[in-house]
């Protein structure tokens, strides 16, 4: 099984943080905002806090959290 590394863009990293806080809310809307702040971006710690809500394993909610972005223009070439 491949291992996803999360690089983080800037000096702050608050771009590829905001992504994985972001994408984490919009797929599991009931987190708990303040547990998802200590996990301090760590897609890794993001996983083991949803693993508690959910039946998914942690590899899986990781892969989730860490996909690609899909474009419109990919989802026509795809689906038609």
């Amino acid at each position: 099984m491949a291992t996803t590394v999360i690089a983080r863009s800037g000096a702050s990293g608050t771009c590829a943080s905001d992504a994985l806080e972001r994408r984490a809310l919009a797929i599991w809307p009931r987190l708990d905002r303040s547990a998802l702040r200590r996990c301090h971006s760590d897609a890794h710690r993001i996983a083991a806090l949803v693993a508690r809500r959910t039946t998914m394993p942690p590899e899986a909610i990781l892969n989730v959290l860490t996909m690609p972005a899909v474009t419109d223009d990919e989802i026509d070439t795809w689906f038609g």
